[in-house]
């Protein structure tokens, strides 16, 4: 299964769920280590220089997106020195280099990282014949606390106050996406996961069930409202129906 998003109607996660009904709230899961995955192609492309967003936490913006012109991935993130000054930092794998072969409407898998202890991210992407590119990025101080954002599918921003270059709009067509507070699974773990769930509808299977793992979406339950998260931690994802009507 699989779930459009159009530009100018993004999906989120709010960092408190409603009704106090999770037993791990994502406000604070992007602070220390953990592991994001998700599979995705581009729709269609968009009038813009900016990037597009995939996943991403607003304000000093923070997850991953692509850009269209050259054709590439990047994760990206903002933190703060050891004097105290926000620095950007970023990842970027650019496609006509390594993956000359294919495009971002081709179907890609993306597993980044987060190593607190080494103060460094690594971005993992494969393309639809298996072929992996690697990048690393470290950085000094702390990262910008992301706590009291959500995680925004399909812009970086969505509030009006804003001008249209911090929007980060994406159109493209997501598989699956996950996020996991630890760094205890790699790669073929993670894509075994994927393959073993790609029926479940609302539960997930035992078999292979990943420890610490925030959400899950392969999108077996939506409707015009809600995927329906497949975690057990209820963080589903709920359409951002208010916005850009």
């Amino acid at each position: 299964m699989k779930l459009k998003i159009v530009e100018t109607q993004p999906w989120y996660i709010l960092p408190t769920q409603r009704y106090d009904l999770t037993t791990r709230p994502p406000s604070k899961s992007m602070q220390g280590d953990y592991t994001f995955f998700c599979s995705f192609k581009v729709n269609k492309t968009i009038k813009t220089t900016t990037p597009c967003s995939i996943m991403m936490r607003p304000g000093m913006h923070h997850g991953l997106c692509y850009a269209q012109d050259p054709e590439a991935i990047n994760w990206e993130y903002w933190y703060k020195d050891e004097l105290g000054e926000n620095k950007f930092g970023f990842l970027s794998v650019n496609l006509s280099q390594y993956h000359p072969q294919h495009k971002l409407e081709n179907t890609w898998f993306c597993v980044v990282r987060h190593v607190t202890a080494d103060k460094a991210f690594t971005l993992h992407i494969y393309d639809e014949d298996g072929k992996q590119t690697t990048m690393k990025s470290e950085y000094s101080g702390e990262l910008i606390n992301y706590s009291g954002t959500p995680y925004n599918f399909g812009c970086g921003n969505y509030f009006k106050q804003v001008d249209d270059s911090h929007y980060f709009f994406g159109d493209y067509t997501m598989f699956n996406v996950g996020m996991i507070e630890s760094l205890d699974h790699d790669d073929d773990v993670i894509q075994e996961f994927i393959s073993i769930n790609k029926d479940s509808f609302d539960k997930l299977e035992k078999k292979g069930k990943l420890n610490e793992l925030l959400f899950y979406f392969n999108f077996n339950n939506t409707n015009i409202y809600k995927a329906w998260d497949l975690s057990d931690h209820c963080n589903f994802l709920m359409k951002n129906v208010d916005v850009f009507k």
